[in-house]
């Protein structure tokens, strides 16, 4: 195991007790996963024609007080706000239906992919994406990607987002021990779950009897999580700094500005479960982390061309307060890029992280067309999508002829 690695292994809390004796409304009700997946791809289907209308523009409603618009937009900016996903990030949506909330990631300039199992949902939410980018203009849209699968069988690459959102759509999910082992392991070290959705309140016949509803209606899995079974769920499988929120949005008249959030109209956190959570990271602050301060010596041991092209010894100090990460997706992960003016040679991927202090030693090949080797080359290193370290007070290094 690799020193990251067993850093990581350390910092993953264990559940020291067994679940709580109240965990999903369905908890022991026989599994019907094939049924449950099946009434999934077919929900759009099973629409009116005036409900498959309805899915093009989600969450805008005409009904009196318009109380689906007001509660899905709080609800997602909420907790959009509430993860801080970093800059230009990468963003897992499961259960991304109709692609109203991909559209709001894309406009912010998220990287977006989506796990749906229903094609006819995928389809809504391909053309959704490409009118928002008409609409908006977007000259370079970030990229948006989605899956007919399961979070439960998604083989997406280890580490490869910064954050994994589930909006209303938790509760959906078969296998929880499942699901939320994928989304860890999906995640970068550091990464931010967020989930927002109604809780199970053991009792609570009226929604009890709106979830039996909607399940005899669609075949849909309706399954809520109590708050304390989702907790022990995320300490079992190792997340940290959990955190639940209420949900309180709205103008108040002046006189109630005495009352406690709790006494306040909106979603109270013991009754839902909007929350966010992070996987551990053996590192305090990292590239990710874009207002920190990076910097580096860049040292080049030994320089020659060769028909090839450049042949490099480098060494690279951190002598910043970030470690700069290898694996991370776009942005935070850190290149090594050789340029002269507007020109530049394909970069290169660290081959590890580098921590605070640390050093590290690369040979490396630059292909140089033969007409450009006389220009006067420096190395540089980049924090992808977010700056150039020498745009940070590193001082580029010059290659001598």
């Amino acid at each position: 195991m690799t020193i990251r690695g067993q850093l990581l292994r350390l910092l993953r809390p264990r559940a020291t007790s067994g679940p709580p004796k109240h965990r999903r409304y369905l908890s022991d009700t026989p599994a019907r996963q094939e049924a449950w997946l099946q009434a999934a791809r077919e929900y759009v289907s099973r629409k009116t024609d005036a409900g498959r209308a309805w899915l093009y523009r989600k969450p805008y409603d005409d009904n009196p007080g318009h109380p689906e618009l007001f509660h899905e937009t709080y609800s997602i900016l909420n907790l959009l706000g509430a993860m801080a996903i970093p800059f230009r990030g990468r963003v897992l949506e499961v259960g991304s239906g109709p692609g109203w909330i991909s559209e709001i990631l894309m406009s912010l300039g998220y990287e977006v992919e989506g796990i749906e199992p229903s094609e006819e949902m995928i389809a809504i939410a391909r053309e959704r994406i490409e009118a928002a980018i008409r609409h908006h203009r977007i000259a370079s849209p970030p990229r948006v990607a989605y899956h007919a699968t399961t979070i439960e069988d998604c083989g997406l690459p280890d580490e490869s987002f910064d954050a994994v959102l589930f909006h209303a759509a938790l509760h959906h999910v078969i296998d929880e021990d499942r699901t939320l082992a994928q989304c860890f392991r999906l995640l970068r070290p550091g990464g931010v779950l967020g989930v927002s959705e109604g809780a199970w309140i053991p009792g609570n016949r009226a929604v009890e009897e709106k979830l039996e509803e909607e399940m005899r209606q669609y075949g849909t899995l309706e399954n809520p999580f109590t708050t304390e079974y989702l907790d022990w769920l995320l300490s079992k499988h190792g997340f940290v700094d959990v955190k639940r929120y209420h949900g309180v949005n709205g103008y108040f008249p002046a006189d109630m500005g005495r009352l406690p959030l709790e006494a306040l109209p909106g979603e109270r956190a013991q009754a839902h479960n909007n929350l966010t959570a992070r996987r551990p990271s053996p590192y305090p602050l990292t590239t990710v982390d874009r207002h920190a301060r990076t910097l580096a010596e860049i040292t080049i041991l030994d320089s020659r061309f060769d028909p090839e092209g450049v042949r490099l010894r480098v060494r690279l100090d951190n002598r910043g307060e970030t470690a700069w990460l290898h694996r991370a997706p776009k942005p935070g992960r850190v290149t090594i890029a050789l340029k002269s003016g507007e020109l530049e040679a394909d970069r290169h991927d660290l081959p590890r992280t580098v921590p605070a202090g640390d050093s590290i030693e690369l040979d490396l090949l630059f292909p140089i067309p033969e007409e450009a080797r006389d220009l006067p080359w420096e190395l540089d290193l980049v924090n992808e999508k977010v700056f150039w370290f020498s745009e940070r007070g590193t001082r580029t290094a010059q290659v001598k002829k």
